[in-house]
């Protein structure tokens, strides 16, 4: 009898801890994909080792990823309340940079994913999520500008 009351309690707490430690794949992909470009809180569900594919390289360890994120964001961090969802309007004349548009957000086991569409650019991104933090993530692209070469 106790061995089976340590096995329950075993169970139990490794399921706590596994809800405690974080978000399924799919919530985790709904987190970042609705970050609005705040830099720290996409590198907070980032595993201290992860790796981003993209156009071909991998970028390996969260100081690489955020360098990654702060070039396509500018290092956009949390904006004060007041400021949340305010943007310049464009000027007279411009329609502004393509907004992107997240179409279905999934996961299957480990693994989530997300698709989008920014003007012509659509992409599948693909999150190995493991203990709560993604391990890796390949973007796939289509549709843009010729990635430049390196």
């Amino acid at each position: 009898m106790l061995k089976y009351a340590v096995a329950v309690a075993a169970i139990v707490f490794a399921a706590g801890a596994a809800r405690a430690q974080g978000s399924t794949p799919a919530e985790i992909v709904r987190r970042h994909v609705s970050s609005g470009g705040n830099v720290d809180a996409i590198m907070a569900d980032y595993a201290d080792d992860a790796v981003v594919l993209q156009n071909g390289r991998a970028i390996q360890g969260k100081a690489a990823i955020r360098a990654l994120f702060e070039g396509m964001f500018g290092g956009r961090r949390a904006a004060p309340p007041a400021a949340q969802g305010a943007a310049p309007p464009p000027k007279a004349g411009q329609a502004g940079p393509p907004k992107m548009t997240v179409d279905k957000v999934w996961q299957e086991g480990d693994v989530g994913f997300d698709t989008w569409h920014m003007g012509p650019v659509q992409a599948t991104e693909e999150f190995l999520v493991r203990s709560g933090k993604i391990e890796v993530q390949a973007i796939f692209m289509a549709g843009g500008p010729p990635a430049p070469r390196s």
